[in-house]
């Protein structure tokens, strides 16, 4: 049953602490990861700047006082997610909503309670938090709704369990939810228990992957998994296995993202350890079959890396990026969008007590993309309580003892981040969206298909920052699209998402005035993208660019038989 928080009462530890909290030392091949204020060396591609203060998400205002008062310590908050959602304003123009939710529960199996607060500036500022039946990050599906999933695994039978699901119209702004159960089906016996952990994917075919671990009869012990639904989330079936319980090891929190390359990365949690830890294992068959998991390793840094609850972005750049935590929060990349090799770790947040280094923070952050190049992480001040088996609140993670570097308080902060593209000695990026909304930059096209139930379709879909499926400029046929700058360039690169998830063909065109185009300067030959690539146009100045992308024959049934997708596109100047 839930727990009321006038039921339970704060357990503190005694004084005597050291007077200044610090970084403890891990030790035994742990790695111990630099804080945000350093800097990778001289000559190495900067690939994670911050670019912003920090701030609170909750309590809105931040409050005044460094420590909470024993009524406000009651008011949890922790555990956080984050999504970017595609939305448009009042004007029918391209917007961004961004939603930080959190628990407000204390951290035991009890009927969940979630908060909200949103941001309408791309998660610089976030409104009051108020309930909300979301619980982990929701996703736009290719059929015009947002997807969430919720936590617990019900048990139903031997090989069945029920988990909610919510949905919400495109066409609402995300602003009201529909509950419904899904039927989750395997062919292993199930033991209760279980939760659904991390944000759903859907694969270009519609199929919709989530991640859940499942205990099970012949082993008793959980195994982290992965369920497909082919019916838009009224029933999942076990697809594959990422990995299964070893010696003395279990395998529980897991993170699934669509690489570059269109294999799906997963980074897991494993437990059994004095410490938990990152292992990691990729699938080339769309989740069916996983490679034997291994440890997750920094490039340069032989030692074992330490976290939970994993998060996994690629950004609409084409960068991916890890978000994890506990000690401390961390994020760390990987340039190419494979997840191969993982580059400049650092230390984003930390709340130390000098006593033990996974007392502060939960460890559980939130990953989203809020532009192209652009990136928030939420994390929370506190790990939220536990309750002793006499009622008592078990704060060992989080004691209120006035010795944390930002207090005791139950809160949701959060940081953004620029992350430099792939190549960045390329020049600078021109800001076509910008230009493009204050007249400054002129577009002829004929891809034009739009529908009330697609508004973020037209000629500035492939400007807005977003690689989202339906945030594109979209024709029936061949599709030309020609973009007439504000004055001349000497263009150095150019980034090109064609239709996501699908084949496509297309050729770029320069010109200085216009009419003059002369050969191809790009040709992409059956490419898949799953984000922006880029190639390389050699400094020709030009103030004319020429998207030609041939037509598709597999489209989408609302659009016709035939049909061309321009997804996003950039320029680079030297």
């Amino acid at each position: 049953m839930p727990i009321r928080k006038v039921m339970v009462a704060a357990v503190t530890v005694a004084a005597g602490l050291p007077p200044h909290p610090g970084p403890v030392q891990a030790g035994a091949g742990y790695c111990v990861l630099p804080d945000h204020s350093l800097r990778s060396p001289a000559g190495e591609p900067y690939l994670i700047d911050t670019a912003s203060f920090l701030d609170w998400i909750h309590p809105n205002p931040p409050p005044a006082e460094r420590e909470p008062t024993s009524s406000e310590r009651l008011d949890f908050a922790g555990f956080p997610n984050v999504s970017a959602l595609d939305v448009t304003d009042s004007d029918g123009g391209p917007a961004l909503k961004v939603i930080s939710t959190f628990t407000t529960n204390v951290d035991k199996v009890v009927t969940l309670t979630s908060s909200a607060a949103v941001s309408e500036d791309g998660g610089v500022t976030f409104g009051p938090s108020g309930a909300t039946p979301l619980r982990e990050s929701p996703v736009e599906l290719h059929d015009g709704r947002f997807f969430a999933t919720e936590y617990y695994l019900e048990r139903t039978g031997p090989h069945t369990a029920r988990l909610g699901v919510l949905t919400s119209s495109v066409l609402d702004d995300g602003e009201s939810w529909l509950r419904s159960e899904a039927l989750l089906s395997t062919p292993g016996e199930l033991l209760p228990g279980g939760a659904a952990h991390g944000a759903p994917i859907q694969l270009a075919d519609g199929t919709i992957l989530i991640t859940a671990y499942a205990q099970y009869a012949e082993t008793g012990k959980y195994q982290a998994e992965v369920y497909a639904s082919g019916d838009g989330g009224v029933t999942f079936e076990r697809r594959g296995v990422i990995a299964g319980p070893e010696p003395g090891f279990v395998y529980n929190e897991a993170a699934i993202e669509q690489a570059m390359d269109g294999s799906l990365v997963a980074v897991l949690r494993r437990d059994g350890g004095q410490y938990s830890t990152l292992h990691q294992s990729r699938s080339t068959d769309e989740g069916r079959t996983w490679s034997p998991v291994r440890e997750l390793r920094f490039s340069s840094l032989d030692c074992v890396v330490r976290g939970v609850a994993p998060r996994l972005l690629l950004t609409p750049g084409g960068v991916l990026v890890l978000s994890a935590g506990r000690p401390d929060n961390w994020l760390a990349v990987s340039p190419d969008g494979l997840g191969d090799e993982w580059r400049e770790p650092v230390v984003t947040y930390h709340n130390r007590d000098g006593i033990w280094d996974a007392h502060g923070s939960s460890g559980y952050t939130g990953l989203a993309a809020v532009g192209p190049h652009r990136l928030i992480q939420v994390f929370d001040n506190c790990k939220l309580p536990g309750v002793r088996p006499n009622g008592l609140l078990d704060e060992t993670a989080c004691p209120l003892h006035d010795r944390f570097e930002h207090g005791g308080w139950y809160a949701i902060k959060r940081l953004l981040f620029s992350v430099a593209t792939p190549g960045a000695a390329g020049g600078t990026r021109i800001d076509l969206g910008e230009l493009y909304r204050r007249g400054a930059l002129r577009v002829s096209t004929d891809m034009r298909w739009s529908s009330p139930y697609r508004p973020r379709t037209g000629p500035g879909g492939a400007l807005d920052g977003s690689t989202g499926y339906w945030s594109s400029a979209v024709g029936k046929g061949r599709g030309r699209y020609v973009l007439h700058l504000d004055r001349p360039y000497r263009l150095s690169r150019i980034g090109l998402s064609l239709r996501p998830g699908h084949p496509a063909w297309a050729r770029v065109y320069v010109s200085g005035d216009g009419r003059e185009w002369g050969e191809p300067v790009v040709t992409i030959k059956d490419r898949t993208d799953h984000a922006l690539r880029y190639d390389d146009l050699g400094g020709r100045t030009a103030r004319h660019v020429k998207i030609v992308v041939e037509p598709a024959e597999d489209c989408d049934p609302e659009i016709g038989r035939s049909c061309a997708m321009l997804n996003e596109v950039e320029l680079y100047s030297e």
